[in-house]
């Protein structure tokens, strides 16, 4: 028990040095003349630090995922769960995102070191806490691998990010909804007035009344194309749509406005969706096929949402250019905001190169059918 409690204390003093090294490096105080000496920290940082940056030391075992060792064994997140024993750390985890974190774990030995995971607690009074799970060492293998690393309150961090997405969405609408009314309207009167003068021509100049029949059409085409851009922006039906008439939507408006061959299939019964989960599958499901057409100039898209016992897979397959060595280095700001999507939805996205030709974005998130 005291070389535990060592051993405990030895982490935690490592972890406050690291800490405070970055205090430090952001506060801007001079590191030439250090007030203590190498690796020394003021005792009282021990107990204080851990609060501040809303963490604690986590030590446990992987299958289940359960905790053996926690410090501060105070924490405001240990405090919260509607447990007593860090052992139950597993029966705390979101049933949406159970699965995930289970298979994160078991496949910890496949993952470069340090590695992290966001997923979602059930506090004790039924509320949503997202942490960030840091691992830093694994020892063993099977049931019995021990891991050793950080938990980390990010409810604040996820709760910017979730409301971003609502005020880009909101944006979003905001545009579609004025160029639905103001720009389509203004191109289906000019429409009117070319018509009306295609036929006031026609009788004095016959030859030009096939320049303003063609003038006519290539306004009609771009007012076709505008209101497939605002139902992409403002998609108003996928509000009261199931997720099988939102992504039939979809793919309309994406054959309409880039003239691709879009296949869509359908395998087994669906549960519904909020209308929270499907906003969120539309969107991953618009930006895998825009990067499919715009970054991979695909002419053909393979989209099929699956149902399965305990989850859906929606896959997304073109027939593009693939994915260059930069475009799978880089975490781009559109990429960013599909894995966090697939997060909401308490799935993973996953986007690869297929073996001949394109790429393939798939989308698995629990459902229980």
């Amino acid at each position: 028990m005291k070389s535990t409690k060592l051993a405990a204390h030895s982490v935690a003093t490592k972890a406050a040095t690291k800490f405070a090294s970055k205090l430090q490096r952001v506060t801007g105080h001079s590191t030439k003349k250090p007030r203590v000496a190498s690796g020394e920290i003021p005792s009282w940082t021990v107990g204080k630090i851990f609060p501040e940056a809303r963490m604690l030391v986590w030590e446990g075992k992987s299958s289940p995922i359960s905790a053996t060792f926690l410090f501060p064994s105070d924490s405001a997140i240990f405090k919260a769960l509607p447990t007593a024993s860090p052992a139950n750390w597993h029966r705390c985890i979101h049933p949406l995102d159970h699965a995930r974190a289970h298979l994160y774990f078991a496949n910890l030995h496949d993952k470069q070191l340090p590695a992290s995971i966001d997923y979602r607690l059930i506090d004790k009074n039924g509320s949503i806490l997202w942490v960030r799970h840091s691992i830093h060492e694994v020892h063993g293998r099977g049931k019995t691998t021990s891991i050793k690393g950080f938990v980390s309150d990010i409810q604040t961090e996820k709760g910017y990010q979730l409301e971003s997405l609502r005020v880009s969405e909101r944006e979003q609408n905001r545009i579609g909804q004025d160029l639905h009314d103001d720009l389509c309207q203004v191109l289906a009167g000019v429409s009117c007035l070319m018509r009306v003068a295609e036929s006031r021509i026609a009788a004095k100049a016959p030859e030009e009344a096939g320049n303003f029949k063609e003038l006519n059409q290539q306004i009609i085409d771009a007012m076709h194309r505008t209101r497939a851009l605002t139902h992409g922006l403002f998609p108003g039906k996928i509000q009261i749509a199931d997720i099988r008439g939102a992504l039939l939507e979809l793919g309309s408006q994406i054959k309409a406005r880039f003239t691709v061959d879009i296949a869509t299939q359908f395998k087994g019964r669906f549960p519904k969706h909020s209308s929270a989960q499907i906003i969120q599958i539309y969107r991953i499901a618009q930006e895998a096929m825009s990067n499919a057409i715009k970054h991979g100039h695909a002419t053909k898209i393979d989209m099929n949402l699956a149902s399965f016992p305990d989850r859906m897979e929606l896959t997304i397959c073109d027939n593009g250019s693939g994915l260059s060595k930069s475009d799978i280095s880089s975490d781009g700001v559109g990429l960013h905001i599909m894995h966090y999507r697939a997060g909401i939805l308490g799935g993973e996205l996953s986007i690869a190169n297929n073996p001949i030709q394109g790429v393939t974005a798939c989308l698995r998130y629990p459902f229980q059918n």
